[in-house]
């Protein structure tokens, strides 16, 4: 689970901002809650962030984005050239940090960096009586490594992996964490395979503009979650009563050469590349190397006893975003799961994005699964749905920072609206309307409702 997430003078973070998941000592909703081991502290389940446009929500959500792909080797420090923080004369540093919990034990990993160079990194690891102990520590070329005692019951095997990094050395834009994600799971131990672990696996973000890559992926191998797909689907009414794939191999010099490259890296292994939403992926051909397997969603609508198969692509935007963010709830009885979803009210009804949530909360209670969301839909602010401290505003202050907080800072009565409370901007986060009547005066329509023919004839 992400207990807090720090970014600064990255997009528009300019000062150090903190996503905070730890639960405050609010008694409403207890299920909501995980505590940690070995301490008095729990995290949140859920955490729901409103703001207006361009106040910087789908910024917080690039922000651990970019973070993960630099670590899974996925992108490299000069996309942080375009990323950083302008309003300022001098480029600062851009940091990150992550604090987790990853199979009982708390993490701390965090980096700064410019576009050219990494300056400082570190990570630590909770003991089993709570206490944090570091495991490394790198500034810039030199590597430090911790007193891993205590930290797991295999520690010398990660000990054995650092130290032979740090003989090896890593390049200075290179995260030392690249390299021991690179390693085979035994070479690691357990200390580092959570690490790992959750920072590949568990932490999953469905950007708005996008969809959750390993969706066809799981409807053509996992049969019990293309099962729940098809009977969730048609539950919530969109006329869906299954989905199937359909699969063709098709020569692979005739796929766009950027496409193939994909494919065939790393990061693109054992993965399907979405090239038309969630209905049309490629893949290798793991049999046939000349060959791309290109597959295609369909969902099967029984209408007078006669079943139609249409391509998904053809379903509303609705449907396709309901679909996108199934594997959240699926994976609710599966391994424990992050998942960070922008404008999860992107195409969707209110009552269903009310709907979606409150099924992950009920079904639950304690357990180590968390979503947390961005939106504008204030259906979403309900006390009796969340806790205060699940609800936090984003807003830009004079230096156009982005800058956070929660209704937990707030005090608030337990009866209080806080959607007409938001809305009348009590807590920030709404968009800025002030000179409406130079709004008005770039609108020009006709008094009377008639235009003139010849103004219009052209």
């Amino acid at each position: 689970m992400l207990i807090n997430f720090t970014v600064e003078y990255y997009r528009s973070f300019g000062t150090e901002q903190t996503l905070n998941m730890l639960a405050t000592s609010l008694k409403d909703h207890p299920g909501h809650c995980v505590q940690i081991p070995a301490t008095d502290k729990s995290v949140l389940q859920t955490g729901v962030i409103y703001g207006a446009n361009a106040s910087g929500k789908s910024n917080l959500i690039r922000a651990m984005l970019f973070a993960q792909q630099l670590i899974l080797g996925r992108t490299t420090l000069k996309a942080l050239a375009q990323s950083r923080f302008r309003f300022v004369k001098e480029e600062k540093p851009a940091s990150f940090e992550f604090r987790f919990l990853a199979n009982g034990q708390v993490f701390v990993y965090g980096f700064t960096t410019t576009h050219e160079t990494i300056i400082e990194e570190w990570l630590d690891a909770s003991s089993n009586t709570g206490r944090e102990t570091n495991v490394f520590t790198r500034q810039k070329e030199t590597i430090d490594i911790g007193r891993l005692r205590s930290l797991a019951e295999d520690v010398a095997i990660s000990r054995k992996a650092l130290r032979a990094l740090k003989d090896l050395g890593v390049r200075d834009d290179q995260l030392l964490l690249s390299k021991i994600v690179e390693l085979p799971n035994q070479s690691r131990g357990k200390l580092l395979n959570r690490v790992a672990w959750w920072l590949s696996k568990c932490l999953t973000t469905v950007p708005a503009e996008s969809h959750y890559a390993p969706l066809m992926d799981m409807i053509d191998v996992d049969e019990d979650f293309r099962r729940f797909c098809g009977t969730f689907l048609k539950n919530v009414g969109t006329g869906i009563d299954d989905l199937s794939i359909e699969k063709a191999k098709i020569d692979a010099d005739k796929i766009p050469k950027q496409m193939l490259d994909h494919l065939q890296s790393p990061e693109g292994e054992n993965t399907a590349l979405l090239i038309g939403g969630p209905g049309v992926a490629l893949e290798l051909d793991a049999d046939d190397p000349t060959k791309v397997i290109r597959k295609h969603l369909n969902a099967k609508h029984e209408v007078n006893n006669e079943d139609y198969s249409i391509s998904f692509q053809e379903e509303s935007d609705g449907t396709q975003r309901c679909l996108s963010l199934l594997p959240a709830l699926y994976h609710l009885t599966q391994e424990p799961r992050v998942f960070i979803v922008d404008e999860i009210d992107r195409s969707l009804h209110p009552l269903l994005c009310h709907a979606l949530l409150k099924l992950f909360l009920d079904e639950c209670p304690g357990h180590y699964q968390q979503m947390i969301v961005t939106t504008h839909e204030t259906h979403l602010l309900d006390l009796d749905l969340l806790r205060r401290d699940e609800i936090w505003f984003m807003e830009k202050d004079s230096q156009q920072q982005s800058r956070l907080s929660s209704l937990g800072d707030w005090k608030t009565r337990k009866d209080l609206r806080i959607e007409k409370g938001y809305l009348q901007g009590r807590f920030g986060g709404i968009p800025f309307i002030g000179h409406t009547k130079k709004l008005k005066d770039m609108i020009h329509c006709p008094a009377n409702g008639i235009w003139n023919e010849e103004e219009t004839t052209t």
